[in-house]
């Protein structure tokens, strides 16, 4: 009897622990106005603590980021051609690998039904790897004294810059959503909506002029104007997930 119940109690547990594959379209965005578009993919380990509550740990690659407010660098004291550059409509992709940590909690009526809504709870560490701008350079000249005429400006679109080192490489943040999941004979779905907050500061450059000790420029080089000040990071994510196995 003893070890037909340990049997039996070791096929429980062991029941209670499920992995699958998880993809998510996120929309992202920075403490100011502007939201840029990502994407998410990973796996997950579920553990069922009770029918109506159960832990999840995500591993996932995460592209998180926003619009930033446009700057300029003024080249006007190096005495060039060009009198300035300015960096119109910037977005930035983070490209992040997210360990969120979950509760899902539901109703004890709602355990034996095919379809079991799912409310959300909990936080993730983000490490980001990279990170890139897209934005638009205007070349502002200051020529034509020699008699031609002057060339106001020229737009260069869709550059891209590394922008690594001007945010930090770590991350936290809080997580809140609402989740349905399909049970079906085989395996489970899943459709949820999140909101992540981060709590942490991300932008490394403080002042205006910061970008200079930021990313090493030669000292008294004109530096941006306009991309100092606290960020913190915000997502609206829409997620589909589906079981693989159940142990």
């Amino acid at each position: 009897m003893t070890l037909a119940a340990m049997v039996l109690f070791t096929l429980q547990v062991s029941a209670q622990i499920s992995v699958g594959a998880k993809v998510g379209a996120n929309l992202n965005q920075f403490t100011q106005p502007g939201t840029t578009i990502g994407v998410s993919a990973g796996a997950y380990g579920k553990y069922l603590i009770k029918p109506y509550l159960d832990v999840k740990l995500e591993l996932l690659y995460s592209q998180q980021g926003g619009a930033r407010q446009s700057y300029y660098i003024d080249y006007s004291s190096l005495g060039g051609n060009v009198s300035a550059v300015e960096f119109i409509n910037p977005s930035v992709i983070m490209h992040n690998f997210e360990v969120p940590v979950l509760v899902e909690l539901t109703l004890p009526e709602f355990v034996d039904q095919s379809v079991i809504p799912k409310l959300i709870l909990g936080g993730s560490y983000s490490l980001m790897m990279k990170a890139t701008e897209t934005h638009t350079q205007r070349f502002i000249f200051n020529d034509g004294s020699s008699g031609t005429p002057a060339t106001p400006s020229v737009d260069a679109g869709y550059q891209h810059d590394d922008v690594t080192d001007n945010y930090t490489r770590n991350q936290f943040s809080a997580i809140v959503g609402l989740g349905v999941m399909f049970k079906t004979d085989k395996r489970d779905f899943q459709f949820d909506v999140r909101y992540r907050q981060g709590f942490t500061q991300v932008n490394l450059i403080k002042y205006p002029d910061a970008i200079q000790k930021s990313v090493n420029a030669v000292p008294y080089f004109p530096a941006a104007n306009g991309v100092g000040g606290n960020l913190y990071t915000s997502t609206l994510s829409i997620n589909f997930s589906m079981t693989i196995h159940d142990f």
